[in-house]
């Protein structure tokens, strides 16, 4: 389904219904009380593959505390293999949600609802950002513990005052790991206060997780690239381009621009070969650029790439990843790559991708950011001039400086 239809059906259908969930609250608040034995939990984080890979402190953190927990997720079932990769859920405990279209979704919701019952959840924690649909999943679970991000005296946002019973402040100023990690320390650290969480929290607390490079990654990354590049050698510079911004074109640099970038990289050095990477849908995307630069260095792997798992072979060896602000960024983060990622209706400050080798582009017009959880994602913006800004030059001296460091 489409961003904008899933917006309204949160919208126009989600705020009534956390009214009368509000409302059921009353009568059953005397039967739902606070526990600490933690034994069941589940996440639920449903619409942002790159956010899977920022919540694993948090997930990691949680099962240390509670070693003994049964760890569930809920997730769309688009962004599973991307969780996969994390290898700290059990396959048997993730609970898909297809999203193609209304009905699936129901189906799938369904289902999920009727394994939490039966897997006797007892916390959940609820990562969305201010969705009405996850706060009404989180009620029907019947969970005693039930953390989610609250708004407290911000006006707007509502998705219920009674659902959470552990109610985290969003704080837009720390990275969204330190946020995941506020609603796990609520949960099994937090005194009886408002508003949640008094406590110091330091980046020391993130644990980035890296992924090795193995020898099973390195056949399927060269399997990838010589279908379409045969004459490939070790002795080639690799650099993987993500042009397309998918649901959020607001986020894209222009397309030109990365076309610019590839053909310098590629004019630079005959060692140097550009892979490009996306959705089936930014297939238009990668024919522009194979039509303007002209060169069997220039590799088209869209539709070659099958997984985000595929992805993260392919940056394993890389020199460098050069893309929107998008899922790739944070997955390439898992490797040793240089991730070259550009920034402006969001911010770097919440989403920068966890890692050494992260090269955050951002001009900080005084608009920026203009996608926040205030708005769902939802700008007025036509013209992201705040990404449009960044020179070429500066991102192709960057990156070929990164290729022959």
């Amino acid at each position: 389904m489409k961003l904008s239809t899933l917006r309204k059906i949160d919208y126009y259908a989600g705020v009534p219904l956390c009214f009368l969930l509000d409302i059921f609250s009353i009568f059953l608040a005397p039967f739902r009380k606070k526990t600490r034995k933690l034994k069941n939990i589940l996440f639920i984080e449903l619409s942002e593959a790159g956010s899977l890979i920022i919540a694993y402190s948090a997930i990691k953190r949680l099962k240390k505390t509670c070693p003994d927990a049964n760890l569930y997720f809920m997730v769309f079932k688009r962004h599973t293999d991307g969780l996969q990769l994390l290898d700290i859920i059990d396959e048997d405990k993730v609970l898909a949600v297809r999203d193609d279209n209304m009905l699936n979704f129901i189906i799938d919701i369904i289902a999920g609802v009727r394994k939490i019952w039966s897997a006797r959840i007892d916390s959940v924690i609820d990562m969305e950002l201010f969705s009405r649909a996850t706060s009404i999943l989180t009620f029907l679970s019947f969970a005693s513990n039930r953390v989610g991000f609250y708004g407290y005296t911000g006006e707007g946002l509502y998705r219920g005052a009674l659902v959470h019973n552990y109610k985290v402040v969003y704080n837009a100023y720390k990275h969204m790991a330190l946020n995941f990690i506020a609603m796990v320390e609520s949960l099994t650290n937090a005194e009886e206060n408002i508003p949640l969480l008094k406590k110091s929290l330091t980046d020391e607390m993130i644990t980035p997780l890296r992924l090795p490079r193995t020898k099973e990654v390195e056949e399927n990354a060269y399997r990838m690239i010589k279908d379409k590049f045969p004459r490939l050698t070790t002795d080639h510079r690799l650099t993987v381009i993500n042009p397309n911004a998918g649901e959020l074109p607001i986020r894209a640099w222009p397309l030109t621009n990365f076309t610019d970038v590839a053909k310098s990289i590629i004019d630079s050095d005959e060692k140097n070969v550009v892979l490009i990477i996306g959705l089936p849908s930014a297939m238009d995307d990668a024919r522009f650029m194979e039509e303007k630069i002209k060169s069997d260095r220039l590799v088209n792997l869209i539709g070659i790439t099958k997984s985000l798992g595929d992805v993260v072979d392919l940056c394993h060896l890389s020199k460098i990843l050069l893309t929107n602000d998008a899922g790739p960024a944070q997955y390439a983060s898992l490797t040793k790559t240089n991730v070259v990622v550009f920034f402006g209706p969001e911010t770097p400050l919440l989403y920068r991708p966890l890692g050494e080798n992260v090269h955050p582009l951002y001009t900080s017009f005084s608009c920026s950011p203009c996608l926040t959880a205030a708005n769902h994602r939802n700008s007025v913006c036509n013209d992201n001039k705040c990404i449009k800004s960044i020179p070429v030059s500066e991102v192709t001296d960057l990156c070929l400086s990164l290729l022959s460091s």
